[in-house]
């Protein structure tokens, strides 16, 4: 009898302890090269956690942190790592798609709701249990396309980028939306390395093709020189870039010569709602410096979580809930999932002048 009452008495600590805490895994670069990019998703991650859990009567939201390294093999075992335990309903995961794409195998077999920041349609495309909180590039370079050939009418454009990575599969998707949709060539196409300063050959190309419009993909690095090389080219272009070149350290750098261009971003805080604002400033008196776009997508996927759990604190309840998703507000949109799962579905276009961003339209579906 004593051993059935003790053991009684261990199942029922057993479910208390179980219903303790909801428990998230985080796979995000806390080492290595990305490492900066982690600092920003776990300070959103935390900083949303205490949010969901000041507001939760009953069990508590748990993050669980799993380290990737910045490397493919360090997202597997990151994953691996973090599928060890049950009781982890979902993840929040990397922004970078390499990664993204490495854990997908993963994330579907063992059927764990995943949501990531990046912005490639591949990554969402690989598993049905891979949600993206923010837009895809098939979303921003559609636009881009539309807003240049309908709103600029401008069918002479020349597409400039970063070589590599995420910059060059949106320079060719920009391409092909151009080419598929309206018929237009780019009438230049042409890449620069990471970090580069100096752009007089590429300008010099778009100056021999009599192209209206740069459309420029790259880091923010570069944005500073890239704006100065253009305005000392004394090309009379307009700039259409990407949210990389639409930051505080690129018009400081470049100063008036940033003046006019046009800028397609879904974070701009100074053209969003109080309550972003608001956000904003809570983050940075708490971790020191302001949030980009990377923390602010993150801090939402929590929030997304919680709503999504109302359909069932677990795997299957989780996925389902995320699907049901409609216009739920976060800090850096209102999201609905749709069948692509994609949960963003606009640009703000902003005209950058004085260092400061000024909306000219909302670009959306």
């Amino acid at each position: 009898m004593k051993f059935f009452q003790s053991l009684s008495i261990v199942l029922a600590l057993a479910v208390c302890s179980q219903a303790q805490s909801i428990k998230v895994g985080v796979q995000l670069p806390l080492t290595g090269e990305r490492s900066d990019v982690g600092v920003l998703m776990k300070n959103a991650l935390q900083m949303a956690a205490d949010k969901v859990n000041a507001a939760q009567k009953g069990p508590k939201w748990e993050l669980v942190w799993a380290d990737d390294e910045s490397t493919t093999d360090g997202a597997t075992k990151a994953i691996n790592t973090l599928l060890q335990d049950p009781q982890v309903i979902a993840i929040v995961g990397e922004i970078n798609s390499p990664l993204v794409m490495a854990s997908a195998p993963l994330v579907d077999k063992a059927g764990i709701p995943y949501i990531t920041g990046g912005s490639s349609p591949r990554t969402t495309a690989a598993s049905p249990w891979i949600f993206r909180a923010g837009a895809s590039d098939a979303l921003l370079t559609g636009l881009m396309a539309q807003y240049v050939v309908d709103d600029l009418k401008v069918k002479s454009i020349a597409i400039l980028h970063d070589k590599t990575g995420i910059h060059n599969q949106r320079a060719g998707m920009l391409a092909d939306a151009l080419k598929t949709k309206y018929g237009v060539d780019a009438a230049v196409n042409e890449t620069w390395s990471p970090g580069d300063k100096d752009f007089s050959a590429q300008l010099a190309k778009v100056k021999a093709s009599g192209a209206k419009v740069i459309a420029a993909l790259g880091e923010t690095p570069e944005g500073g020189a890239f704006f100065r090389s253009v305005k000392a080219s004394g090309l009379k272009v307009q700039v259409v870039a990407h949210r990389d070149f639409g930051v505080k350290p690129v018009f400081d750098e470049a100063g008036a010569a940033a003046d006019g261009a046009l800028i397609v971003t879904e974070f701009a805080p100074a053209l969003m709602s109080r309550a972003t604002q608001d956000w904003v400033a809570a983050y940075t008196k708490r971790f020191g410096s302001g949030p980009n776009v990377i923390a602010a997508q993150y801090y939402d996927s929590l929030l997304l979580l919680a709503e999504a759990a109302k359909s069932g604190a677990n795997r299957t309840g989780v996925k389902a809930g995320l699907e049901k998703i409609k216009a739920l507000p976060g800090v850096m949109a209102d999201y609905t999932f749709d069948p692509g799962r994609n949960g963003v579905h606009r640009f703000f276009l902003a005209k950058a002048a004085g260092g400061n961003l000024t909306l000219v339209k909302t670009l959306s579906e």
